[in-house]
Parts: C-alpha cells; structure tokens; sequence
C-alpha cells in the first residue's frame, strides 16, 4: 500500500489553510529498537523483597511457546477477553517478538487483541515525555503505522473490533499538545481515504488526577471511548487505601471522565481501569508513592483494594460495557496479576521498608487470576499485556 502524506487532509481539515509541520522532536525512526526497558535486570520491586516474590514463570522471555501458552491458559481463568499489547514501534523488541513469536502460537488464537499505541515512545522517543506534538511528520509516522496494522493485524480473526471496527488504544494521549482534535482527525480521515473503507476504534487515555484531571473536551470528541492508564500517584494516596481517601478519589475522577464524555455528540464512554495495587520504586528508582493491594494492614491477604477498584468500575462502566486491567504482567509497575511464585512466607513481608513503603507484599500465586474472574460479571474485559524478554538480550539486541 502506498504511504500517504497528512498534509493535503490537513488543509482540507483546517478550511484550506496549510499548516507547515512543528519544530522539535518526531521520535525515532521505524527501525530503533524500542523495547530495550522490557527486561527484568532487577526492575521490578518484587525481586527485592526479602524474601523475594519471582514470577512463577521465573523472569521469562515472551518468545517463549511456553510462556505464551500459559499467560492465555491464566487469562482465561481469569475470564479476561483481550490483550491490549503494549507496542512501541516498527523494528521494537517487542513487534518482532508479537508477529514472529506470539501470534503464530495457536493458543493465541483463542483470546482477542489489540495494539496499545505507546504514544510518548514512538512518537517522541521517550516514554516520560511531558507534551506529544503531533506534527505533520508525527502525523504520517501515526498514519503510517495504521496502514501497516490494517495489512497486517486488523483482518486476524481474533483481533479485537467494536462495533465493527479494529480497536487502538492511544496511551497518554492526554498529553497530546496543539490542536488534538484537528490532528486526531486528520489522521482518521487519511486512514479511511488510504482504505478507501471505515474507520478505527480509537480509545484515548485520558483521566488524571488532582488539578490537572481536567477533562479535555476537545480531545475526548476525537476518541470514540476513554479511559486511563498511566494515572499517576499522588502524594496522598500513599500507603493503605483505607486511611488515604484513594478509593473516594477514584470514585470522583471516574465520574467526572464519565460525565465529560457525554459532552460531545455523540457521547464518548468511560472504559474504566482497574489494578491491583502500585509500586514502581525498583524501575524509577524514586521513592514515588505506593498504593498498597490490601485496603488496610495485617496479616490477611485477599486483595481488597483490587476488590474496591472493581465495585468502583462498575458504576461508571459506560456502553459498551468495558473494563481495562492494568495489567496481566506489568511487572515493573506491580500491578500484574500474572502469579507470583510460592516463597513459603505466607505471612508476607514489609522488607526492606524503602522498597515496600511499609506495606505488606503477599507471594499471592493465582489467587488474582480467580479473583478476577469473580469480579468482572458480564463486561468485556481487556488486560495490558507486555513483552518481556530475559536477561539474556538477544543477538543482535
């Protein structure tokens, strides 16, 4: 298929006036390598306790025929419908290992997917960027990018559709700068004009916290649903749930996502997200806050503060009914469900102090995968999914 330049839709979007492409970054080209901080290394808090709480699986690669065979024997446990793949671009880690490894692994066929567009990644060429600018460049490497899965995703059988169409879900578009409605869908109309047949289903991440949840109507009326992924953690959410306000919180930034999306005509649904629990202090390497999986301290493991996401998800569930977990095995951020393995500490442990932030860390084993599956009821349910590879980088790498 031919590569199709944004700039004459743009025109055509903006009442004939060109707009000449932004100054500044466009991210790396196609072919960098962007799945470098997938590994384990020690980035993931769980390996510094004391005793320490590996994956079952051990610190795995996502090549693995094994590997992948049981995450979709847990994810169906687990009642859960569909992956949404984290992908950070052309010539990643991470696309080689989805379309020469994990899609051609027939029991990735029995579960539904889709691509999780890391938007600071590819198109700004790091994961932290504080502004996305869509510039007439970004806009071809986006335009272009959906061509390619359009050839090569969208027409899987198992690939997810809503309402007939391919589902992207854009992470962090809400740092999207400029005009993002306009850019937004400049690229929607040159997708469909490149097609020459209908559109995406695109989902934007874009609640927050504190003073900036602000809901952006004009980028939400781009979106045909939202949700949000990355929400950073407060200062006072840090510690037990119960003594920090966080599930009352929750409960207000949902429902203003909620109510800002029936602004537009027509309206745009809230996708809630639910997780388990937060601490990414071994990848940061920064005493951020920890949102703790049980709801208040003690000896007893159940997950509760998984438990009170889902009764707060299930109020704001929008149509279609859909809830995203973050995640099934991100495991850098700990708010996988993934199994952890048995250490035989059944009481768990709060060591050392400045990793765990005081809370107590339970080897849980399977015991989210069958929580999960009593939570969810009848919604569609969508986990984000990594690729890992071990801590042997490839040839090459």
């Amino acid at each position: 298929m031919a590569a199709v330049s944004l700039a004459v839709t743009a025109a055509v979007l903006m009442g004939g006036i060109l707009l000449l492409p932004g100054c500044g970054a466009t991210g790396p080209t196609d072919g960098t390598d962007l799945g470098r901080n997938r590994n384990w290394a020690g980035a993931y808090m769980r390996v510094h306790l004391v005793p320490e709480q590996k994956p079952q699986l051990g610190e795995y690669s996502s090549r693995s025929q094994e590997v992948i065979q049981r995450h979709v024997e847990w994810a169906q446990q687990a009642s859960i419908d569909f992956f949404a793949v984290s992908w950070r671009g052309m010539g990643s880690y991470g696309h080689t290992s989805l379309v020469d490894h994990v899609l051609p692994e027939s029991s990735f066929d029995t579960i539904q997917w889709c691509i999780l567009y890391e938007t600071p990644t590819v198109i700004e060429g790091d994961p932290d960027a504080s502004t996305i600018n869509l510039t007439m460049a970004a806009r071809d490497t986006l335009i272009r990018h959906l061509l390619d899965f359009h050839d090569n995703f969208f027409s899987r059988s198992n690939y997810l559709h809503i309402d007939g169409r391919p589902v992207i879900i854009l992470r962090q578009s809400r740092r999207i700068a400029g005009e993002p409605w306009i850019a937004l869908n400049a690229v929607r109309q040159a997708y469909m004009d490149s097609t020459g047949g209908g559109s995406y289903y695109l989902v934007g991440d874009e609640a927050m916290w504190g003073a900036l949840a602000i809901p952006n109507t004009d980028r939400i009326r781009a979106m045909d649903a939202i949700t949000g992924i990355d929400l950073g953690v407060m200062s006072q959410h840090d510690g037990y749930p119960q003594g920090t306000g966080f599930i009352n919180d929750l409960t207000t930034m949902w429902h203003a996502y909620s109510a800002a999306g029936q602004v537009p005509e027509p309206p745009v649904p809230l996708i809630p997200m639910v997780w388990p629990g937060f601490n990414d202090r071994a990848s940061s390497q920064i005493q951020h806050p920890v949102i703790a999986r049980e709801v208040t301290s003690g000896t007893e493991q159940n997950g509760s503060t998984y438990g009170q996401m889902w009764i707060v998800a299930n109020e704001q569930i929008g149509d279609p009914a859909i809830v995203l977990l973050n995640s099934f095995n991100a495991w850098q951020q700990d708010t996988q469900i993934e199994p952890v393995a048995d250490n035989g500490n059944g009481l768990g442990t709060t060591l050392p102090a400045t990793m765990t932030g005081r809370s107590r860390y339970f080897p849980y084993q399977e015991s989210f995968v069958e929580n999960t599956v009593i939570y969810k009821g009848n919604v569609l349910l969508g986990a984000i999914y990594e690729i890992w590879y071990d801590n042997k980088p490839p040839s090459g790498y």
